[in-house]
């Protein structure tokens, strides 16, 4: 019987590099329509929100690509130190997952103030049915971000739990499994991103 073959080294090049992150300006695009000039009050705290949670989500992406690059480091490690369950480098690579681990979760937390704020916004102009912008009420913008922050809470709950298990893991194939859930990110499916285009064309920043 012939020996199975042996496991590659990943490529890092080709790693973190789907999902190119961009930044919005809480001050650029269109005023709401019947609105001209700069927009105050409970317009400008919604469209400020959802610059905010856009950019947000666009530094969850900085990071995640990040950790794909980290976990394969560490998977290439392991191949070269096999048998070796605390390679020297081990410790520096948890390290730094661990940071973009934090990141990701403050990520999260601003997600959650910026829920309290809309909710806020929401009581105080319960009633009205009358929209801030094009056809969003207060009332659509606070479902939409509860359904953002809900995705986030659940996928750092499993970006977090990844983290607790790799550094104690030293079986190849379980390492590529868990690379494969770090980057697919089951829990932030293409709605949440386009709920996410939609506010911003809401708010007209585009």
């Amino acid at each position: 019987m012939s020996d199975s073959p042996k496991q590659k080294g990943l490529n890092t090049s080709n790693v973190g590099k789907s999902s190119p992150a961009r930044e919005v300006d809480v001050y650029a695009g269109r005023p709401a329509q019947g609105h001209s000039g700069n927009l105050t009050g409970n317009r400008r705290i919604l469209k400020d929100t959802a610059a905010d949670i856009f950019n947000r989500m666009q530094q969850w992406k900085v990071h995640q690509d990040r950790g794909c690059i980290v976990i394969s480091n560490i998977f290439n490690l392991r191949m070269e130190k096999l048998g070796i369950q605390f390679p020297d480098q081990l410790g520096i690579l948890v390290k730094e997952l661990k940071h973009l681990c934090e990141q990701m979760f403050d990520i999260v937390e601003g997600f959650k103030i910026k829920l309290r704020n809309l909710t806020a916004i929401s009581v105080l102009e319960k009633g009205n049915s009358t929209p801030l912008f094009i056809s969003w009420t207060t009332e659509h913008f606070c479902k939409i971000t509860e359904k953002i922050l809900r995705a986030y809470q659940k996928e750092q709950k499993l970006h977090q739990s990844l983290l607790l298990r790799i550094a104690d893991s030293m079986d190849p194939d379980i390492l590529l499994f868990y690379l494969s859930c770090w980057t697919y990110q089951p829990y932030l499916d293409h709605t949440i991103e386009k709920e996410l285009h939609c506010m911003i064309k809401e708010t007209r920043h585009v």
